[in-house]
């Protein structure tokens, strides 16, 4: 038998949380009247999905390049890009995209496609900002960093009239974080 992944209950969570999100969205009002879609199929995809994909490509390669940038020249950059090297070293690169999908789209129905029209840009943002807040090591400016990227996935989302611009900006951020340093050596 194959040992199991440190990472399956973060996978487990993902997948819970996106099933939960699922069955709950069509129960609400407010994220159809904000995105201006008829229905949330159409909220998924948004307005124009091909833009949404090439915005998202775009947004997740600029917040892929910020973050790196953070990891070289912070020194919390450093810090929490060895924590989370320590978490998902060896991890396997399909596994590695399966678990930056799964986080990118349950985090982007939570809070882009549930908080948001209820708390605005800034309260969701805000939010997302504190979940992933890590309070020790002088880790706290992860938070803030990821209060702005909530920020921008926020605007694309309104901007796009829907959620893929921000599932695919959110997924290629988590796909390249997890595969660099998955991939690193000991």
């Amino acid at each position: 038998m194959a040992p199991r992944s440190p990472l399956t209950p973060a996978a487990f969570a993902y997948a819970t949380a996106s099933v939960v999100a699922l069955l709950i969205l069509p129960h609400l009002h407010a994220p159809l009247v904000r995105y201006g879609q008829p229905h949330h199929g159409a909220l998924l995809l948004g307005s124009a999905p091909s833009t949404g994909a090439g915005w998202g490509l775009a947004l997740g390669a600029l917040l892929t390049a910020a973050g790196q940038a953070a990891t070289r020249f912070t020194r919390w950059g450093r810090r929490l890009d060895a924590l989370l090297a320590r978490l998902v070293r060896g991890l396997h690169p399909v596994d590695a995209v399966l678990l930056a999908g799964l986080s990118a789209f349950a985090e982007e129905l939570v809070f882009r496609g549930i908080l948001l029209p209820y708390l605005g840009l800034w309260g969701s943002s805000a939010l997302f900002g504190l979940a992933h807040w890590v309070p020790r090591d002088g880790l706290w400016p992860w938070g803030v960093w990821a209060f702005v990227a909530g920020l921008v996935l926020g605007q694309a989302a309104l901007a796009t009239g829907g959620l893929l611009a921000p599932m695919v900006a959110h997924f290629v951020v988590n796909a390249v974080g997890l595969l660099l340093l998955s991939w690193r050596r000991p």
